[in-house]
């Protein structure tokens, strides 16, 4: 379909496959949403489950749940912290989580960004 992705150039229109947000834009996003989770659970039972969909650990383990950055279905180098498994620790974690990233610059990604490709070109390229 090289004739539709010309005509759409010709109008001004960049065909992608994907949204050129930047990690921390994608991170923000996600911290959004974990926390919009959070906001409906009653208990701690309730962060029990049995992906990692979540920024949270499906299971606590000693009674301490490990909360780290995901985007895109893979984790943050160096996001991973253990807090005691109580809601409001969890909560507290991701909060804060998102806060870092606010503060953050979309530059300060750049590393993160270039291991993800890196890791997305390596798991599929054979030689």
């Amino acid at each position: 379909m090289d004739w539709l992705q010309d005509l759409m150039r010709e109008e001004g229109l960049e065909p992608q496959s994907s949204a050129n947000a930047s990690l921390r834009a994608k991170l923000l996003g996600q911290a959004d949403r974990m926390l919009k989770e959070l906001a409906t659970y009653k208990t701690e039972q309730e962060l029990d489950g049995n992906s990692s969909k979540y920024w949270w650990a499906p299971q606590s383990v000693d009674g301490q749940r490990r909360v780290v950055m995901r985007a895109g279905s893979k984790t943050v180098d160096g996001s991973a912290v253990y807090v005691n498994n109580t809601l409001t620790d969890v909560r507290n974690a991701v909060e804060k989580m998102r806060t870092v990233i606010e503060r953050s610059k979309d530059a300060q990604w750049a590393d993160e960004e270039e291991r993800r490709k890196k890791s997305d070109t390596a798991c599929c390229s054979y030689v």
